[in-house]
């Protein structure tokens, strides 16, 4: 079976969180309040999408292990599993400080999963907070968490956040947010610590306690780029080729309505993403007015 042009999520996967708001609910058309995530076209095992794939519903690990060459393209090589996991992420309340390892430090740790870098996109107004403001000792941070009302986010870089401002979160970058509706492109892994007794110690053996400066986190408007994946927003009025680069692409509508033309055509609603595989080289996307998020795979 050949892959079509344009693939498409089957259903919507959406996680409840303590955090989560009504914003992914209504982009999606849902009402329902407490949607924290929204994972699209997720092969994590833990929660992977299903797809239509010229009428036939699979999991995103189906496709995967059936049309790895024809999904990834150039970047075929380079990875042995999915490579990353894209999430609509809605902090309507504050997320709690964590930290990601690398993938080495979650080896060493005899985690199931690898380490985590991540970008995020951000559509709103909201506050984000990442990287330590000074050096901090490790002993005297877990002094202080013993304060019933220390919030370790005191510590960190505060950023008012504007539409289309990007951030790069490396292993090791404690961080966290409030208010925050963003689109967050990651490695595919869900290991994360907490600032909490329980996880201290797997903490203490991947946290980055130097200041970080804000140069170091703020990406540029509208792109970010980690060693294998990056996103940029393109605007469209009228029409625009996007070229696939030979590897893989999902496409984010983040405001307006789109036509996809290439080996077929497609529509692609706000809200909604659509997987491009590398089989398709080009497309074309027409809109009034609007824009879309390229996410790609670096080969």
């Amino acid at each position: 079976m050949e892959l079509p042009g344009f693939i498409f999520q089957a259903q919507e996967n959406l996680i409840e969180r303590p955090w989560g708001g009504e914003w992914i609910a209504l982009l999606k058309g849902f009402r329902q309040a407490g949607i924290g995530e929204s994972w699209e076209f997720s092969a994590h095992p833990s929660r992977p999408s299903t797809v239509l794939v010229k009428g036939q519903q699979m999991t995103m690990l189906e496709l995967f292990s059936k049309f790895k060459d024809e999904l990834l393209g150039k970047a075929a090589e380079k990875f042995t599993k999915f490579p990353i996991l894209v999430r609509l992420i809605d902090a309507s309340s504050p997320v709690p400080a964590h930290v990601h390892p690398s993938d080495k430090a979650a080896e060493s740790l005899g985690e199931k999963e690898g380490g985590v870098e991540s970008v995020w996109l951000v559509f709103n107004k909201g506050k984000a907070y990442a990287g330590f403001k000074e050096d901090v000792k490790i002993e005297e941070l877990e002094e202080k968490l013993k304060e019933e009302d220390f919030d370790v986010k005191s510590l960190l870089n505060s950023f008012e956040t504007a539409p289309y401002d990007t951030f790069v979160i490396p292993p090791g970058m404690p961080h966290g947010g409030e208010n925050l509706r963003v689109l967050e492109v990651s490695s595919n892994s869900t290991l994360a610590y907490f600032f909490t007794e329980e996880d201290f110690e797997k903490v203490k053996k991947v946290l980055n306690t130097k200041k970080v400066e804000d140069f170091e986190v703020k990406g540029k408007k509208g792109k970010a780029e980690m060693e294998n994946f990056g996103l940029e927003v393109i605007e469209v009025t009228g029409s625009a080729e996007i070229n696939t680069g030979g590897v893989m692409n999902i496409l984010y509508a983040a405001e307006g309505y789109f036509i996809l033309k290439g080996k077929e055509v497609a529509d692609l609603h706000r809200g909604y993403s659509c997987l491009v595989p590398a089989t398709t080289e080009s497309l074309t996307v027409e809109s009034e007015g609007g824009k879309i998020v390229r996410i790609y795979l670096k080969a």
